[in-house]
């Protein structure tokens, strides 16, 4: 997909009618707005319905005005996208914990080319599992922003867009401009997304990017997220999600998850999610382990040793 500036140069928003919106007050402060000829709204991590009931209302006031909206995959139901088109046109990839529809219809990775600039657009898992675990128990950050980097220069991109990690994360690494706009929801049954972000990559007359985050919790400017790359990633991922194991739970968690997994995975799944969502919607502030016997179904068989595992703890 590509989008270019209008007859005579004019910016994307005007020339296509579009009258510049909210994202204005996010400008850097060295990028006068006469200078942008693109503003492009980045969105991740959205795992709707399962992990959240609806897109934030502050994402449609923060993004408005856009020229193209572009969704770094673990979208949920494809209606995201079509609500999200009420703002502007969407690209979007798929991502590793997305739904059978999604994984479906969307690709893997995309390179959409915006005013002249070449952007990669990808969820950034490993497609192998075995691939994926390892590059998860890999704290340091170079070896993760290297393997997005090598997207880049493959497409000969001037920026990489890419999901995953749930981190809000703006950098020049090895050459190529890398940008995660951070999540709506969480990486897992048993997190919350403590802060949900979304990104605005301005891009300017010459070609150059400027990223910006925006915490939807206080949209009245850019968000700042400091990541300390030094700091390795489980450093940065704990500032923005947080467990919901109450302690009676947490101890003997990675067991738990291990045995009970084995038995009845999709049952021990479904019930985990059933006993999150009240704490995703704020109603509870953590799972206990009665919580997680009252969303386990009464039956014989592996789910009844499922019980006998939890209530065991």
């Amino acid at each position: 997909m590509a989008l270019a500036p209008g007859r005579g140069g004019r910016p994307l928003h005007v020339a296509m009618g579009v009258v510049p919106g909210g994202w204005q007050r996010f400008l850097p402060v060295e990028l006068p707005p006469e200078r942008v000829v693109a503003a492009v709204g980045l969105v991740s991590d959205t795992h709707l319905p399962e992990r959240c009931d609806a897109l934030p209302e502050a994402l449609f006031t923060v993004l408005a005005g856009a020229d193209l909206i572009l969704h770094a995959g673990d979208v949920g139901e494809l209606r995201v996208l079509d609500a999200l088109s009420a703002i502007a046109p969407v690209v979007a990839v798929h991502g590793n914990d997305d739904t059978v529809e999604a994984q479906r219809e969307l690709p893997y990775q995309q390179v959409v080319t915006v005013a002249g600039q070449r952007i990669v657009l990808c969820h950034t898992h490993h497609p192998d599992r075995a691939a994926e675990m390892a590059q998860r128990r890999e704290d340091a950050w170079e070896p993760k922003l290297s393997q997005r980097a090598a997207l880049g220069h493959r497409a000969r991109a001037t920026a990489v867009v890419w999901g995953h990690a749930h981190i809000p994360l703006a950098c020049r690494h090895e050459g190529v401009h890398l940008v995660n706009p951070g999540a709506i929801a969480s990486p897992n049954a048993v997190t919350r997304q403590a802060c949900r972000t979304v990104g605005l990559l301005f891009l300017r007359d010459d070609g150059l990017p400027f990223p910006v985050h925006v915490d939807l919790a206080a949209p009245g400017g850019p968000f700042d997220p400091r990541i300390d790359l030094r700091a390795g990633f489980r450093a940065a991922a704990a500032r923005f999600t947080t467990s919901i194991l109450a302690p009676d739970l947490a101890a003997g968690w990675p067991e738990l998850r291990a045995r009970a997994g084995a038995l009845a995975p999709e049952i021990f799944r479904a019930a985990i999610v059933r006993a999150a969502r009240p704490c995703w919607r704020g109603e509870r502030g953590a799972i206990t382990r009665a919580d997680l016997l009252a969303a386990l179904p009464c039956d014989a068989g592996p789910t009844g040793e499922v019980r006998g595992l939890v209530a065991s703890l």
